[in-house]
């Protein structure tokens, strides 16, 4: 009897072949370039020439509608074109640019001294050392932001008095961040972060601290304008007289400002009535004249416009 068989068994069904997995998309070339670069080129784009008549004219701008605001004058009523405003940025400028880069040594000095330390601390506790020292930067980094975090949504008389506090807190707060970051992995040995993570994470680290040195200078463009307009004050007196010839007489004069009838026969005979004295003038633009009183003071005096023209006669007397 033979013996019995079995079946032979089917072959086994192919392997699958492998899923591809996606691979990741590469990266361009301008997601590549180093953040300082991307500000340099930022910074040609836009030209340094058209960057510095800009800020120019802004605080220029900033600082002039400080100082006649002093005397209740909007800088929309005075008439002064974009040049009037360059010139009066000229002198606001320089404070804001030496802090400027006295801030930027500043920076380039602490960078110099934590590589220094880096390269030279070889001791047995030199990690620790590094990680103390990175924490050390982070922690006051975030100290800086939670000062700016008050001073921008809890903005009392305690936080935003000082000028430039909360900008400035602003601005080296996250910079302070990203540097201990920087140097935490310095003491790794290996990135913290994923390139793309860091370059984003330096990007606004730079955008803040630009934001917060504009703010600043704003800040101190502003108390420059309101110190200009009290100096003002101080010196009216030893500006010349204005004396004012006009048609029709001015009502509501302040104190200190006499009005004398002019004869129609007399030397003085022809269209002025009326003429007054012991002005001092504060500006001329747009075809009107601000005229105050010598013995100007905030909160009770007022600054009288005058449209002045044909109807108008205005004479200067030097004082001695």
């Amino acid at each position: 009897m033979a013996a019995e068989t079995s079946p032979p068994e089917p072959p086994p069904p192919p392997p699958a072949p492998p899923v591809a997995e996606p691979e990741e998309e590469p990266e361009s070339a301008a997601d590549q370039l180093p953040v300082s670069t991307r500000v340099r080129k930022l910074a040609e784009a836009i030209g340094p020439t058209t960057l510095a008549t800009a800020l120019l004219v802004y605080f220029g701008y900033v600082a002039t509608r400080a100082r006649y605001e002093y005397f209740g004058v909007p800088l929309d009523m005075t008439g002064l074109s974009n040049q009037d405003l360059m010139l009066q940025g000229l002198e606001v400028v320089y404070v804001p640019a030496a802090l400027m880069f006295l801030g930027i040594l500043t920076c380039v000095g602490i960078h110099a001294f934590v590589k220094w330390l880096l390269a030279h601390d070889t001791g047995s506790g030199v990690s620790t050392n590094r990680a103390l020292l990175a924490y050390l930067i982070i922690l006051i980094g975030m100290l800086l932001i939670a000062r700016a975090l008050i001073g921008m949504f809890h903005p009392d008389s305690n936080t935003s008095v000082v000028i430039g506090a909360t900008p400035l807190s602003l601005a080296i707060g996250p910079a302070a961040v990203a540097y201990g970051v920087w140097v935490y992995a310095q003491q790794r040995g290996r990135p913290l972060l994923s390139q793309r993570l860091a370059r984003n994470g330096a990007l606004a680290a730079v955008g803040l601290f630009i934001a917060g040195l504009f703010w600043a200078s704003t800040q101190l463009a502003w108390a420059y304008g309101t110190g200009r307009g009290e100096e003002d004050a101080a010196e009216l007196v030893d500006r010349p007289e204005v004396v004012i010839d006009t048609k029709d007489p001015l009502d509501g004069l302040p104190t200190g400002v006499t009005e004398t009838p002019l004869d129609a026969k007399g030397k003085d005979a022809g269209a002025y009535h009326h003429r007054y004295a012991g002005f001092r003038l504060l500006l001329s633009s747009g075809g009107r004249l601000f005229l105050v009183t010598p013995d100007w003071m905030l909160g009770r005096d007022r600054t009288v416009v005058l449209p002045y023209g044909d109807d108008v006669r205005v004479q200067l007397l030097p004082q001695p």
